[in-house]
């Protein structure tokens, strides 16, 4: 008989040691630790509190007899003991950063220092993005990535999908303070194998409870515009349980007329980390939002209002059993939205207005996945349930009988539904020889409106010297078009709802180093796409149409470069991202796909100034391709434009009291990000803040 036999390979070290290589986590192998000097141990034990005061004294004797004192350098040559093996092994990764396609990350250190007073200012600050808002405040925003639309990024919240299958403008209505995010990951070029149809362009991550602490904080800010913004947060870490919970509430009278807003949002994450059952987690968030909507979908209504209504919640667990990784999840989401194209109580509508549109959709779904790890590699398998429903006046089929509006108490009704049903499914191949990695995965959606749909991913990567890496990427990708693109009808837009979805490849190229605090990263990247859906019309037409254009070719670059020292200059990033898309749109006028962001140019700069004085400024310049329509009913190119943040802040040296003035547009430049809809000139805020440790 042939026997075959599967060899152990692993990294040895003989000692614990400061070296970049001590980081097992991160280097993605299997390690074994060979022995460990037994004063370090000891010395450990004691600093981590796990030992009583005899156990302390005990240890000391045990120093002294070695001949060492407790602060002994740990690089002399001690006696030490043979330790049994212990294998180090990364846990699966369900949503967070893989090892390819992260474009950006902050923590929420660095969070705290921006000026920004919302998550939509955060993701809009970081590199690669282009976040455009109607309004201001985080009332209302859309977010894209290399020339994609508003409908091609897909949102999680600690690796829950929350997309709107509506529409992208309601995916950023997350019901969280952004002092509440530990940290946000942008992710470019990812495979639809692990993350699905929706990450069509790219993906964002908010992540929250990865800081375990015991502290209870609040703040306040206030400024230009009537602005006010509270919030209260709480964090527990009690043994195997941690837990984040914040809520707060943001309004403005408005910069000009019909601008202002008023939301809150109450979010908990609860995680129990079990070493038998495994780790738990439990989200739950909902958040009431209401706002003018000055000419936000039509210059020619300028009394536009919107208010909604959000809630989510998920429960996770994830079990590692020797070399089986697993991991489930249920999730839902429901978003309420009621949009009024003359505001109540301000205009008049005419006799033609036949009412507001009123829309409910609800996601209800559940995933498994597993991963297998092996000596040079891991497979991951997995198959996820989703089912997204739609209620409105508007959009979908007629329904037999109409459903009464939620909160309009029984006087509207929903008369037009739509439910689509979705399975997801994939397997994933990881294989690590030495320096090299690679990742192939192949996944299929069926689709109860649109059959089979397939994709497929290729990753490989080198890693080089100490902290670089060169990777190249070939990806398929899929998206389906959202009840909007398939049914909306206005008097200024008119749907298509025989659609197909959207498909494109992309192949990517990139390196990145890091070493030191300093950072670098370039990538180029091409994308072929064909069945683009868009919101088109002739010029000076009022009514928009929504159609698939037959191709659209994108391609461009990406270059950063970082770094971060002590307190005189915490953090210089600058970023540059260039774009370009062809398209013969036949004189037609685009509403979103060829309003690309062409060139985005981010600096960020935080520095210490005196005694807990500090600064952080942010300055991007944005050049946009397109045009719109103004109010005159003139065709107008986007013109380029250059924006100025600044924070000035002051913080005792135990991080408890924090008080600040920042200020956003400090050019106070006039400009738009949607056609024709002004955005806001300088505006100034101060606040503060306090934190408590608990114990």
């Amino acid at each position: 008989m042939i026997k075959f036999y599967c060899k152990r390979i692993a990294l040895r070290f003989r000692r614990f040691s400061r070296k970049g290589y001590a980081v097992f986590r991160s280097i993605h192998n299997e390690v074994t630790i060979g022995h460990v000097a037994s004063y370090v141990a000891d010395r450990q034990l004691c600093k981590s509190g796990a030992c009583g005061s005899a156990s302390k004294a005990a240890a000391i004797m045990m120093f002294a007899l070695m001949g060492c004192p407790p602060d002994a350098d740990a690089d002399e040559d001690l006696r030490s003991i043979e330790l049994n093996e212990a294998v180090v092994e990364a846990a699966i990764v369900h949503s967070a950063a893989p090892t390819f396609g992260v474009g950006a990350q902050i923590d929420g250190s660095e969070i705290n220092l921006l000026p920004v007073s919302n998550v939509n200012e955060v993701i809009s600050a970081m590199p690669g993005v282009d976040l455009r808002t109607r309004g201001a405040g985080g009332a209302q925003a859309d977010l894209s990535m290399r020339g994609g639309s508003f409908d091609q990024v897909l949102v999680l919240l600690n690796g829950i999908n929350i997309t709107d299958p509506r529409t992208g403008h309601a995916t950023l209505d997350i019901p969280i303070n952004f002092s509440a995010v530990d940290r946000v990951d942008v992710m470019q070029n990812i495979s639809s194998s692990t993350f699905g149809l929706s990450a069509f362009s790219g993906a964002v991550n908010l992540v929250t409870n990865a800081r375990k602490e015991n502290s209870v904080a609040a703040g306040v800010s206030t400024g230009m515009y009537g602005f006010c913004n509270p919030y209260a947060m709480l964090r527990l870490n009690r043994g195997k349980w941690s837990a984040v919970v914040s809520g707060d509430y943001n309004q403005s009278s408005g910069y000009i007329k019909n601008t202002d807003y008023k939301y809150g949002n109450l979010f908990a994450h609860l995680l129990c980390e079990d070493g038998v059952s495994g780790t738990w987690s439990v989200q739950v968030g909902g958040q009431l939002k209401a706002f003018g909507s000055n000419s936000f979908y039509s210059l020619k209504y300028p009394d536009q209002f919107e208010a909604t209504k959000c809630a989510i919640a998920s429960l996770g667990w994830d079990k590692a059993v020797k070399n089986w990784h697993l991991y489930a999840a249920v999730f839902g989401k429901a978003h309420y939205d009621k949009f009024e194209l003359f505001r109540e109580g301000v205009v008049i509508p005419p006799s033609w207005y036949k009412g507001h549109n009123y829309h409910s959709t609800t996601i209800l779904g559940g995933n498994i996945k597993s991963r297998y790890n092996f000596s040079c590699g891991h497979t991951d398998f997995g198959v996820e349930l989703r089912n997204e429903n739609i209620l409105s006046n508007v959009l979908g089929d007629e329904l037999a009988t109409p459903v009464p509006v939620f909160f309009e108490g029984g006087k509207e009704f929903f008369t037009h539904g739509k439910n689509r049903f979705n399975v997801n499914y994939f397997a994933e191949q990881s294989l690590v020889f030495g320096d090299f990695a690679m990742v192939v995965g192949a996944s299929g959606n069926y689709n109860t409106m649109f059959g089979n749909n397939f994709s497929f991913n290729s990753n490989f990567l080198y890693r080089f010297l100490q902290g670089g890496k060169v990777y190249a990427s070939l990806n398929r990708a899929v998206r389906l078009p959202t009840f909007t693109d398939l049914y909306y009808k206005s008097v200024t837009q008119i749907a298509n709802p025989n659609l197909k979805p959207e498909k494109a490849l992309t192949a990517e190229v990139g390196a990145s180093w890091s070493k030191k605090g300093f950072t670098a990263s370039l990538s180029a990247y091409y994308r072929y796409g064909v069945d683009i859906i868009d919101w088109v019309r002739q010029p000076g037409e009022e009514m928009w149409h929504s159609v698939n254009h037959t191709r659209i070719d994108a391609w461009g670059s990406e270059v950063s470069v970082g770094y971060k020292m002590g307190y005189w200059l915490k953090n210089i990033e600058a970023s540059y991202s260039y774009c370009q898309m062809t398209k013969d749109a036949g004189g037609l006028v685009s509403g979103y796909a060829l309003d690309y962001l062409k060139h985005k140019v981010s600096l960020t700069l935080e520095h210490g100034i005196y005694s807990g004085l500090g600064a952080s400024w942010t300055l991007c310049y944005r050049d946009r391709n397109g045009s719109y329509t103004d109010a005159a009913n003139n065709v107008v190119n986007y013109t380029p434009v250059w924006l100025l943040g600044g924070k000035i802040y002051w913080q005792d040296d135990r991080d408890r009291f924090n008080l600040y003035i920042e200020a956003t547009n400090m050019l106070n430049q006039k400009y738009y990000d949607y056609g024709g809809v002004e955005q806001p000139g300088v505006w100034v805020k101060v606040g503060g803040k306090f934190k408590l440790t608990i114990y």
